[in-house]
């Protein structure tokens, strides 16, 4: 039954072209269809040594599909990814006396589908697959709320934040199962790590401190970095969440007998 994922996995190719094709979505200015414009997919077969490196050519002839998102199979664009919220708390910092709670609203992740595929491998016995993936820059933007204290002196900022991470790479593990006549990915990891520098600013910044306005909003914007850092996990739950809800949404359209022939 092993081989029958990785069969799946090529069938998702193929479908994204074939929904990709017939949805007016893709239709440009001049009425040309730009999925038609992309380079025919690969058929990758199980039985090919170099299985591994079909699918990365897969991998990145799906960037365009992921990017304007796929309508019919309801998956939303990915450029930008929206994220509803985030929640940050912390409140061990002692060493940067600086404990807050945080609330990121309407966030925006910019730069996924810029991917490059480094490495792939898939285990047919265990139905598992593991990738890893370079992301040259990924830009967050959304509305924060901060409330919390900085050497005994109240904090409350609200505004617009934005951050850049650079030189990320994704390790990826997503594990399938069997339900009944079908195939559904039940769990999938996501660890992001970024190598290069964060940068981060924070916009329109207002506090309701009164006569303390400037120190508060000044104290939030010394810990800008630090709070983007912070939510770099939140990001790690939600790329983890997409990628299930794509895959699953894909699988869905697979006829029971390509996965589960007698």
């Amino acid at each position: 039954m092993g081989y029958r994922l990785i069969r799946v996995l090529f069938l998702w190719a193929t479908l994204e072209c074939v929904f990709a094709r017939h949805h007016p979505i893709y239709q440009t200015h001049n009425g040309r269809n730009e999925s038609e414009q992309m380079p025919p997919t690969s058929v990758c077969h199980y039985s090919d040594p170099e299985v591994a490196d079909c699918i990365k050519g897969v991998a990145e002839q799906a960037k365009h599909l992921l990017a304007l998102g796929i309508p019919s199979l309801n998956i939303q664009s990915l450029e930008p990814l929206k994220v509803p919220s985030i929640r940050l708390r912390q409140h061990n910092a002692s060493n940067k006396n600086f404990k807050y709670d945080a609330w990121l609203s309407e966030v925006a992740l910019s730069g996924l589908t810029n991917y490059t595929v480094n490495k792939l491998d898939v285990y047919p016995e265990d139905l598992k697959v593991t990738a890893n993936i370079s992301l040259p820059r990924l830009v967050m933007t959304g509305d924060y709320m901060v409330i919390g204290e900085f050497q005994m002196l109240p904090v409350e900022s609200i505004g617009k934040m934005a951050a850049n991470f650079s030189e990320c790479i994704i390790a990826l593990e997503a594990l399938g199962a069997r339900v009944h006549t079908r195939m559904v990915i039940r769990d999938a990891k996501v660890r992001l790590r970024c190598a290069g520098p964060v940068g981060a600013n924070l916009m329109e910044a207002h506090s309701t401190t009164d006569e303390m306005e400037m120190v508060t909003d000044h104290i939030v914007s010394m810990h800008s970095e630090d709070l983007a850092r912070e939510v770099q996990p939140a990001i790690e739950t939600a790329l983890a969440m997409v990628l299930e809800d794509i895959a699953n949404k894909f699988l869905k359209h697979v006829p029971a007998e390509m996965v589960f022939p007698n």
